[in-house]
C-alpha cells in the first residue's frame, strides 16, 4: 500500500503493486482504517485508490441546501468545483505511480461519497463502473436533476444499493431516499446496465461490507 499525504487528508493505494492492467476503483473514505476493511473484502482484482479528508457537506454536495442534522453544517455545494480537482490533479498524479495505463476506472461510495459518485458519472467521462451504496440520493432536487440531464460517463454499469431499514427514519427528507432510489435506479436501468441490491439493516450497518460486494460486483459484471 503506497500513501500521499493532503493539506486535509491522505490519499491510498492498495494493490499498486500489480503489473496487470486491472480496473482502478476510486472510493472516498473516512480513514486508512475504513479503506484497509473495504479492501480486505473486495473479491475480484483490482487497484483500490482510497481518498480521505474532505469535506463530505462541501465536496460532495451538487448544489446548497439544508443540513439534516442539528449538529451537521449546511451542504455548500461544492461538488463541481471539487470533481474539476479530483480529476485533473487528484487522478493523474496518483495513478502515475501504477506500473500500466488505466484504461478501466470506476468511482464508488458511501451515503454522501454515493451521491458524488453518481453526480460524476453526469459531469465526467472518465469512470465506467460506477457504485452508490447507501448513497444520499434523496439529496433536495437529485432526482429532478438526474431524470432531466445526460450522463456523461462512456457505457457504464451502476450498482445501487440499500439498506432495508434506511428509509424508516424521522427525518422526512432522508425518509424518501427508498423511494428516490428505486426510481433512479429504474430510469437509469432503460439506458445501462444496473445492478440491484438489497442489504439488511439502516444506514450505519457494516458500511465497509456494503462498499466491498458493490465494488466486487461491479468487477465481476460481464465475466463469462
Amino acid at each position: 500500500m503506497k500513501s500521499w499525504k493532503e493539506e486535509n487528508g491522505e490519499i491510498f493505494l492498495w494493490g499498486e503493486e500489480t503489473k496487470e492492467a486491472v480496473p482502478v476503483i476510486w472510493c472516498h473514505i473516512f480513514s486508512r482504517e475504513e479503506g484497509e476493511k473495504i479492501w480486505g473484502q473486495i473479491t475480484e482484482p483490482c487497484v483500490l485508490a482510497g481518498v480521505s479528508g474532505r469535506d463530505w457537506n462541501r465536496d460532495f454536495s451538487p448544489w446548497r441546501a439544508e443540513k439534516v442534522f442539528a449538529k451537521s453544517t449546511d451542504f455548500s455545494g461544492g461538488a463541481g468545483e471539487y470533481l474539476l480537482y479530483f480529476e485533473n490533479d487528484i487522478l493523474p498524479r496518483i495513478e502515475q505511480a501504477l506500473s500500466f495505463e488505466v484504461r478501466d476506472r470506476g468511482i464508488a461510495g458511501y451515503s454522501m461519497a454515493g451521491l458524488f459518485a453518481v453526480y460524476a458519472m453526469y459531469h465526467s467521462d472518465k469512470f465506467n463502473r460506477i457504485g452508490t451504496m447507501s448513497g444520499s440520493l434523496w439529496f433536495d432536487g437529485w432526482e429532478d436533476y438526474a431524470v432531466s440531464h445526460t450522463i456523461k460517463a462512456i457505457n457504464p454499469v451502476i450498482y445501487v444499493s440499500l439498506g432495508r431499514r434506511e428509509h424508516k427514519v424521522r427525518n422526512v427528507r432522508m425518509a424518501s431516499v427508498k423511494a428516490c432510489t428505486e426510481r433512479l435506479a429504474a430510469y437509469w436501468e432503460k439506458s445501462w446496465p444496473v445492478i440491484r441490491e438489497s442489504e439488511p439493516g439502516g444506514h450505519f450497518d457494516d458500511p465497509e461490507g456494503r462498499v466491498a460486494r458493490g465494488i466486487s460486483r461491479l468487477l465481476a459484471f460481464g465475466r463469462p
